[in-house]
């Protein structure tokens, strides 16, 4: 039976298109740092009025003048319902080309120069536009595109859009490798321009069709692999085919006409002179423009120039027009909004670098970790010191947390910066477990995968890092970590993968990529001290997480029996044709009583299902998580976390797997236990799923005895993706509280209200705020 329908109840009540969260919880951004991800371009008004910037992992920004934070540039109370609930789905054209990246960042955004109430962008390959400042964006008839604002190096390319300096009708945009479009009316009606198809980049990715307007009316197209064309009426008139570098990342046409272009790299290979100059209708090369990968134009002096190469590896600038250059010297973090980033090493990686135009001197830098300015000074051996402006920005990718009860402080872990330590409203930092014999870096770039912590010590924490962190352990919840020895037979852990930890010395982990399970009894801090898990004929039992990046608790520890783990096999052996094999061999759940070692007592044979359950998804390898319900032996929960099956539901296992029950929450994303209520004996369940038919972010104060409260369908009115798998902590240390996930907008924390606290042994009703247990 698939999920039923049932009439009436709490979730049954909210109809489709509800915008706003439950009056009874307040939701707002988890306290992680600003920043994170990757700011990919900017804009700013030629007013001075509002600044846009674009994302590649989710959404795009807006910030008015004298505003001392970030919004969302599309929201709910901005965009049609049509556009978000649910969402397009246009999948097929974003990866038609490339089979990788979600793409789910605004691709580039542009106000136009003449009225900066208009401004277009484009999003879910939908181009936008507006006419009133953002209040409200309307999705223009120029069909599904492939703005690919996450992948390949094109992802930090400008700019793709641009809007005439006289005219706001009159706009051209480019995308990836599927046409170069016009329109003479805001794109109310469009055409496609006559140009060669864009050749791919290093990477595969088709390149970027970079526009620009000239100041006379004139328009100018570069199309990746082929070189520049210029159109001299105007895009009503015929594109001719000006010469140039055939790979470009950045096209910009100064306030005098001229044209400049910075030659991309088509391998490892350094470009000398990378910087191309198109003035008065010749070529000619910047000096010392070594790998020039972006470069900016002063308004209000056109001769004038800075440029950047991609890694911030030198930044120069000219007064000269590229005749001759100074070097930036060391450039430095100062003061800003992001106390992480404020007065630090940390590297800059840029994207687009535009000069305000209003401010003169002072430059604006877009990111890997967001947005900067800084004011040139008027001494050109002055330092160079970069401020954030990154309030109100959150672009880190979430991946798993950790919480533990009497601990107030959280941890919740993201892509690139590790694991954030979270308390009320404050942050503490971040951390990572360094490779061996190495110390930590502020500029790593370190993706947790893992986390969990030992009965018999709740601040020893287990995290598993990737590309510039490794496996390790911390003694203080979180606020440092050691690395692990890799296994015998491995020079290095394999990256990705799943941890369970009994007590601080019994630890097993799950490599990623298809990699085997080990396990240690006597802390593992040697190598010799890792061995192999073995059953059913299998030593090492290997390809517990087909990939790295596959967010997946296979492998559980019964906090209240040390020694106990429950592991998870589904479809990791292959027949002989290569294909996967459902239900072959070990797959299904297994125990051991012994910390990992010796025999494996087979309890469910062949994918996890409730009795008489059908319809289920067999080959449950992907997002998923099994979990020991705390404080209860040999409770625990399991849900596939695809959530793409509405047969797919949670389900709870007794007596280590013996009996399974379904429960009545379907094609689950996430979920995680929380403090229970008063008078509970077993502790809450918060889930990101759909229960009555109806998707959101829901929690159970009662074990399901009555219909489960729906917190809200788009927490923070945020409509991003919730990370899959693990991106869902419940607060263990206060009632009421949980934090939600998201693929590229951070963490969001959901708290009940003090008035509206809800008791739930056998039902729901308000509690006083006397009443409110935790802190």
């Amino acid at each position: 039976m698939g999920e039923p329908t049932k009439p009436g109840g709490r979730s049954g009540s909210s109809a489709k298109g509800q915008a706003e969260d439950s009056a009874e919880w307040q939701i707002s951004p988890a306290p992680i740092g600003f920043g994170g991800g990757f700011v990919t371009g900017i804009d700013i008004a030629s007013d001075g009025s509002r600044m846009v910037c674009n994302t590649d992992v989710f959404n795009g920004y807006i910030r008015e003048a004298g505003e001392t934070r970030w919004r969302h540039l599309l929201r709910q109370d901005n965009l049609a319902p049509t556009d978000f609930d649910p969402r397009p789905d246009n999948g097929k054209v974003l990866r038609a080309q490339v089979e990788s990246g979600a793409n789910n960042g605004t691709y580039c955004t542009r106000i136009a120069p003449s009225d900066p109430r208009v401004i277009y962008t484009a999003w879910n390959a939908f181009l936008y536009r507006s006419i009133d400042a953002g209040k409200s964006f309307r999705r223009t008839p120029l069909p599904p595109k492939a703005f690919l604002s996450d992948t390949g190096p094109s992802r930090r390319f400008n700019r793709s859009i641009d809007v005439h300096p006289r005219d706001p009708a009159q706009v051209i945009v480019g995308t990836n490798g599927d046409g170069c479009y016009a329109s003479t009316d805001g794109f109310a009606t469009f055409r496609e321009l006559k140009l060669p198809g864009t050749g791919k980049d290093f990477s595969g990715t088709p390149g970027r069709y970079l526009v620009a307007w000239a100041p006379d009316g004139g328009a100018w197209v570069h199309v990746f692999g082929v070189g520049l064309y210029h159109a001299p009426m105007g895009i009503a008139g015929q594109l001719l085919f000006a010469g140039g570098p055939a790979t470009a990342s950045c096209l910009v046409v100064g306030k005098d006409g001229a044209v400049y272009v910075c030659e991309f790299r088509t391998s490892a290979t350094q470009i000398p002179d990378a910087l191309h100059i198109l003035r008065e209708g010749q070529w000619r090369r910047g000096k010392d423009t070594l790998n020039a990968d972006q470069v900016a134009v002063d308004p209000f002096d056109p001769m004038h120039l800075v440029w950047a190469n991609e890694n911030s590896g030198q930044w120069w600038q000219s007064f000269d027009g590229g005749a001759t250059s100074i070097d930036f010297g060391n450039e430095r973090r100062g003061a800003g909004e992001s106390k992480w980033l404020s007065d630090s090493g940390k590297a800059v990686f840029p994207a687009q670098i535009l000069f305000d135009p209003v401010r003169r001197g002072r430059l604006w830098i877009c990111e890997g970790v967001g947005v900067n300015y800084c004011d040139l000074p008027a001494k050109t051996s002055d330092p160079v010191v970069f401020h954030d402006v990154n309030a109100g920005i959150s672009e880190f990718v979430s991946t798993c947390g950790l919480s533990a009860a009497g601990n107030p402080v959280a941890l919740l872990g993201v892509m690139d910066k590790g694991v954030w330590q979270v308390s009320g409203d404050t942050e503490k930092g971040w951390a990572y477990s360094p490779p061996p014999g190495t110390i930590a870096d502020p500029s790593a770039v370190a993706h947790v995968r893992s986390l969990d912590n030992a009965s018999d010590d709740p601040d020893f924490v287990v995290g598993l890092f990737q590309q510039d962190g490794s496996n390790g352990w911390s003694s203080d919840w979180g606020r440092s970590f050691q690395s692990f020895p890799p296994p015998p037979g491995q020079q290095n852990w394999l990256p990705g993968g799943d941890c369970a930890v009994s007590t601080r010395n019994n630890i097993i982990i799950a490599q990623g990529n298809r990699g085997s399970a080990w396990w240690t009894k006597t802390g593992g801090l040697r190598t010799e001290d890792w061995h192999p898990v073995s059953f059913g004929g299998y030593s090492p039992v290997a390809s517990w997480l087909n990939a790295y990046y596959v967010h997946r608790d296979c492998i559980a520890a019964d906090k209240t029996r040390p020694g106990v783990f429950a592991a998870l096999v589904n479809n990791i052996y292959k027949l002989p044709n290569n294909d996967d094999a459902i239900g072959r061999d070990i797959a299904g759940l297994w125990l051991n009583r012994n910390g990992g070692e010796g025999d494996w007592e087979h309890r469910i044979k062949g994918t996890l299902a409730p009795l008489g359950a059908q319809n289920y998804t067999l080959s449950q390898f992907w997002q998923a998580r099994l979990a020991y319900v705390p404080g209860r032996s040999g409770e625990l929960l399991y849900a596939n976390c695809e959530g793409t099956n509405r047969y797919d539901q949670l389900m709870w296992l007794q007596d280590d797997g013996a009996k399974i029950k379904g429960l009545p929450a379907y094609r689950l994303l996430a979920f995680d236990f929380g403090m229970p209520a008063p008078g509970a004996d077993r502790p809450a369940i918060y889930f990101y799923g759909t229960h009555g038919k109806v998707q959101g972010l829901y929690v159970t104060f009662d074990w399901f005895e009555t219909e489960p409260v729906l917190i809200s369908r788009f927490p923070n009115s945020s409509f991003d993706y919730v990370s899959a798998g693990l991106g869902l902590v419940g607060d263990m240390s206060r009632f009421g509280r949980c934090y939600l996930g998201f693929g590229g907008n951070g963490w969001v924390r959901a708290e009940l209200t003090a008035g509206h606290a809800r008791a739930a042994a056998t039902q729901n009703p308000p509690l006083s705020a006397s009443r409110l247990p935790g802190g």
